[in-house]
């Protein structure tokens, strides 16, 4: 989602100088909700500044040797499942989060073609 921008945020700061209510200020600005006025005027007051926090995005679990190593396992057996990789190389992480971090580093897994017959004895 986009940060407000900072011609709304002006608005709704000289509007809370002026004691105006979060009611009032709904309808000086469109598509805005009261906790993000409330959330302007907080941060206005604690830092003196308007502008929107930087986004930084999330940190990855796995370092750049783990990513290594992964492709290198993957090179070596193939047909290696998520939960085996996990196991073998001792990652922290869920099968799906592994899926999504190999989405990004561009590599793909699909299904064994043929499972090995179990022998009935």
């Amino acid at each position: 989602m986009r940060p407000i921008s900072d011609e709304k945020r002006e608005i709704i700061i000289e509007a809370k100088k002026r004691k105006e209510t979060e009611k009032t200020i709904l309808n000086l600005v469109t598509n805005i909700s009261r906790s993000s006025i409330t959330k302007i005027w907080k941060q206005y007051k604690q830092t003196g500044n308007h502008k929107p926090k930087p986004y930084l995005g999330s940190k990855s679990k796995l370092s750049k040797e783990q990513e290594q190593q992964i492709n290198d396992k993957i090179c070596q057996t193939p047909d290696i499942t998520l939960s085996e990789l996990i196991d073998e190389l001792k990652l922290d992480l869920t099968e799906s989060g592994l899926s999504r971090h190999l989405k990004k580093m561009g590599l793909s897994f699909k299904k064994r073609c043929a499972m090995q017959a179990v022998k009935k004895r």
